[in-house]
């Protein structure tokens, strides 16, 4: 049989001496068996292999004892005689047999297990020892609380007043931003649906920054009587919106002398008695070097509604007068007026002694008088005048088919900004009762020297105050073509 490595091999001879012998040269780290002999043992002792042991730790469930594993696991009857077992008793077994390796220390004997405690067949009430026992509902540092005791209320993150004003704050601010955004939506669609379109643009080459055409005109027969009839041009203003963001708003008088297009020289607002918005574009277009990129037509009639649904303007004129085609009475200073005496004190010019020139500049005031108070306060918190704005400027305005709601807006801006600015006046004028013959009449003729300088500077957005047209009074300058 092989032995383990730690034991010395036997003699091939041996009795109880030479047993003895070798029993002492064994190493000092294995446990030493006494002999029979030294414990009175008497020669007819049964074998150690018929011992029966006793409390076997290797013992089945089923009480049938399970073979050992090294002969030293067997545990013999302390009463016989022949316990410990002798070595010499057995020749054939080795005492070697009956020593422990060293990297095996005894073990201690395991406990008998009891008999069951319940009848057979029955379900035992509890799991048997070897089965660890379940585990506890509460971990081991947290005890279970008492039924009588309420449990703890989990703790809430305490908000501060000033982190809970911020987020109302916040909220309502974002609440107003889309009812804002969204009503101005709305607004934008509800022009559009309603905005009249026409055809007007020339589609020539573009020219440096942004230009809107503004005419105004209307059929003026029942209207007010000042003596004309028949549909014409009362009003041409040109914005200009130049590259680098300057603004500029020129009033053309409506008697400007210029070439109109495939009818020869002849007054400005014939244009559009003749060609309509086309034409009237062409002649503008030709008269100051710019190109139209929108243009936009008011009828008369509408600045009433226009006036009337702002709530009313207040205009100021230094000059008192009394107009005998439209009845005005007008005395000198600021005065809050509604859309019908707005529409008459800016279409009035046979009592104003700087005739078409005074004319245009009161068209402005007006103009710069609805802008001021379409962005006010008074406005701009009341829904229903914004609508009734929206609704009377739709049906006021008439635009070409290439320009959008959105550039209405932009147009303005701009006015206002030119407002803001000081730039805005008429060109320079070299003579306001030029008379050219040919039936044309009285006109008013630009500054042929001055005038292209004038347009040149509006083009480039280098224009000043200093180089529109002073107030002339009517009948300063009176030339001819004969003259």
């Amino acid at each position: 049989m092989n032995r383990p490595p730690s034991f010395p091999p036997p003699a091939a001879t041996g009795n109880a001496d030479s047993t003895a012998g070798r029993v002492g040269e064994r190493a000092a780290d294995q446990p030493v068996v006494p002999d029979a002999a030294s414990l009175g043992a008497s020669a007819g002792a049964p074998s150690r292999r018929n011992a029966i042991p006793i409390g076997n730790p290797l013992m089945n469930r089923d009480n049938t004892t399970a073979p050992a594993a090294h002969p030293s696991q067997a545990l013999m009857n302390p009463t016989d005689s022949n316990y410990p077992p002798n070595p010499a008793a057995d020749k054939n077994t080795s005492d070697a047999e009956f020593a422990l390796p060293p990297a095996f220390p005894p073990r201690n004997p395991l406990e008998t297990p009891s008999a069951p405690t319940h009848a057979p067949g029955a379900i035992p009430t509890a799991l048997p020892p070897s089965f660890p026992a379940a585990s506890l509902e509460f971990p081991p540092d947290e005890p279970p609380i008492p039924k009588n005791q309420p449990r703890p209320v989990a703790k809430t993150r305490v908000c501060h007043p000033w982190r809970r004003f911020f987020l109302v704050f916040l909220a309502a601010v974002l609440v107003a931003a889309l009812a804002v955004v969204f009503w101005g939506l709305f607004l934008v669609q509800r022009v559009e649906s309603q905005i009249g379109r026409v055809d007007a643009l020339s589609g020539a080459a573009a020219t440096p920054g942004t230009t809107w055409l503004i005419a105004g005109s209307d059929s003026r027969e029942g209207l007010i009587n000042d003596g004309t009839e028949g549909e014409r041009s009362d009003s041409i203003l040109l914005v200009h919106q130049a590259p680098g963001g300057q603004a500029a708003m020129v009033s053309l008088p409506r008697d400007t002398y210029t070439e109109i297009p495939g009818k020869g020289a002849a007054k400005l607002n014939a244009a559009f008695s003749w060609g309509g918005a086309p034409l009237l574009v062409q002649s503008v277009e030709g008269l100051t070097g710019l190109t139209v990129n929108h243009y936009v037509q008011v009828g008369m009639s509408g600045v009433s509604r226009i006036v009337d649904a702002v709530g009313g303007v207040n205009v100021c004129w230094d000059q008192s007068f009394h107009d005998r085609f439209t009845a005005l009475d007008w005395q000198a200073g600021c005065h809050d007026v509604d859309g019908h005496t707005a529409l008459l004190f800016s279409r009035m010019r046979y009592s104003d002694p700087t005739g078409d020139i005074g004319r245009t500049k009161r068209q402005r005031l007006v103009i710069s008088a609805v802008l001021k108070k379409a962005v006010s306060r008074e406005v701009l918190v009341s829904p229903s005048r914004q609508l009734a704005l929206a609704d009377a400027g739709a049906t006021a305005l008439s635009i070409d088919r290439e320009t959008k709601t959105w550039d209405v807006a932009r147009l303005v801006l701009a006015m206002r900004r030119a407002s803001g600015d000081g730039m805005q006046g008429v060109p320079p004028i070299a003579s306001v009762g030029y008379n050219p013959g040919h039936g044309v009449g009285s006109t008013v003729l630009l500054d042929r020297e001055k005038a292209p300088v004038f347009f040149e500077k509006l083009t480039a957005g280098t224009l000043s105050p200093a180089d529109f047209q002073p107030s002339a009074t009517r009948g300063a300058s009176r030339t001819s073509a004969q003259s």
